[in-house]
């Protein structure tokens, strides 16, 4: 599965659109203007056609082509819903739609009126009347016209997160190595993509094997801090993640210079357990420099906890990442 805003097209702003449509609709102009093989009504009917035309093609590129919100997963609707707000997106696509049938009657009416118009001076009267009444109707969408040329921008960013593939969520406070992790346990030359999920950045790598393709997923920002300090929009990301069939791979920074205590980083891990129902595999990370003492008080703490088997690591240097990796694999094979 790829991401459902993946090929999207650049929409134009209602300001771009005015200034397309203007600019089609003054080469038009000399374009008749030169002309002796149409009659003066058939111009006039060729001038409401082109704006009638550009605004009805416009819009229904608008509705074809962004996904419907009932097509989404679950998992695309929730990072939606997070970046522009996914009432607003399904309401902006539903007020389009409907102006497309304003534009229609519209343009009926005119060709009735023309039918019954006989003189130049009534077609050009019938022309800036149907005209105008078309622009009107682009110009009360303005609002929805640019959210949804706005919104495009941001969704075109997803990376191409397969939420049933199985993955490897890495989570962990700050500076733990997540990003180290997830490039050390993916190809060679991991696929990574930056994506602005709330304010921060979720880093997608792949594990791919002769007979498998899973994805590894680093979370800065997200599952780095206990959810009771997070705000709306956060905890919402934060359950888009559900969605992704996998596991967690929770970090622990034991080393000599870790920034935060074992208190804080137990912490967030009982929040995640809480928050997820997939299994979890802890790995004690930057083993190579060490705080004996923590080392020996956190595997006495976590087996307390359930947690029999530990991975001591160090994802700079390699040393355990290929036994871990290989557990990763094995658990991932399973949900497979």
């Amino acid at each position: 599965m790829t991401s459902p805003f993946e090929n999207l097209g650049r929409l134009l702003t209602y300001e771009d659109l005015r200034e397309k449509i203007s600019a089609r609709y003054m080469k038009l102009n000399r374009k008749l203007k030169t002309s002796k093989d149409m009659t003066i009504k058939a111009k006039e009917l060729a001038r409401i056609n082109l704006v009638y035309g550009n605004v009805k093609n416009y819009f229904e590129k608008i509705v074809h082509t962004m996904p419907h919100t009932s097509k989404i997963h679950p998992f695309y609707l929730d990072l939606l819903d997070v970046l522009v707000g996914a009432n607003d997106y399904k309401k902006s696509i539903v007020r389009i739609s409907k102006a497309i049938r304003i534009l229609d009657k519209i343009h009926r009416e005119c060709l009735s009126m023309f039918r019954l118009a006989s003189k130049p001076s009534e077609y050009a009267e019938i022309r800036r009347n149907c005209i105008g009444r078309l622009l009107s109707v682009l110009k009360r969408n303005r609002k929805y016209i640019d959210f949804l040329a706005h919104t495009t921008l941001k969704l075109r960013d997803i990376p191409s997160i397969d939420p049933e593939t199985p993955t490897a969520i890495v989570a962990g406070m700050p500076q733990v190595g997540k990003s180290t992790l997830v490039k050390g346990i993916s190809t060679a030359k991991p696929k990574i993509d930056p994506y602005p999920f709330t304010t921060r950045n979720l880093i997608l790598g792949h594990i791919i094997g002769r007979d498998f393709k899973f994805q590894a997923i680093d979370t800065p920002g997200l599952l780095d801090r206990p959810l009771s300090e997070r705000n709306p929009i956060e905890l919402q990301a934060i359950l888009a993640l559900k969605h992704v069939k996998g596991i967690i791979v929770y970090l622990f920074d034991v080393s000599i210079t870790g920034y935060y205590t074992l208190k804080q980083q137990l912490r967030v891990l009982s929040d995640i357990e809480e928050a997820f129902d997939k299994e979890i595999i802890v790995a004690l990370n930057k083993i190579d420099i060490a705080d004996l003492s923590k080392v020996k008080e956190l595997i006495s703490t976590l087996k307390s906890k359930g947690y029999e088997r530990l991975f001591k690591i160090s994802a700079l240097k390699g040393i355990g990442v290929k036994e871990l990796k290989d557990t990763i694999i094995s658990e991932l094979r399973k949900i497979s």
